[in-house]
């Protein structure tokens, strides 16, 4: 869990400084979050899945760092898990509230769009690279 992985992006070693501009660029996230934490605060409505996909994008955002800093197996779950959590509940939340379809139907289109996925995975890996699956 704690080997060093080095799937892609610029690492040329295994300490922590080894993807300094993807380290850094991770504060976007962060400030993204920040911005989206104030626009939701002021906003009237308060809605809590706007909430939700804000404060995730933090999350993704430290995820994200950690990756690019320590590099191991660990670390790449904390990188693509929480992108993975934002992108099923985005695309559930957008049939749902944009599309106005019912909980359940959005729920199934989350299904599709993991065996999707899946399908995709394996045919976009050799021009995509390891970047696909992660």
């Amino acid at each position: 869990m704690n080997e060093p992985v080095d799937n892609y992006c610029e690492r040329l070693d295994a300490s922590f400084w080894s993807e300094p501009l993807n380290a850094v660029t991770n504060l976007a996230f962060i400030i993204a979050c920040v911005a989206l934490l104030f626009f939701w605060r002021r906003n009237t409505t308060r809605s809590m899945p706007a909430l939700f996909l804000a404060v995730w994008i933090g999350v993704i955002g430290v995820g994200s760092f950690l990756f690019h800093t320590f590099a191991t197996r660990w670390a790449l779950a904390a990188d693509s898990l929480p992108i993975l959590i934002f992108i099923l509940a985005y695309v559930f939340l957008a049939m749902r509230d944009y599309l106005g379809l019912t909980a359940w139907f959005s729920l199934s289109m989350v299904a599709v769009y993991i065996a999707a996925s899946a399908v995709a995975t394996p045919l976009l890996t050799p021009i995509a690279g390891s970047s696909t699956a992660t």
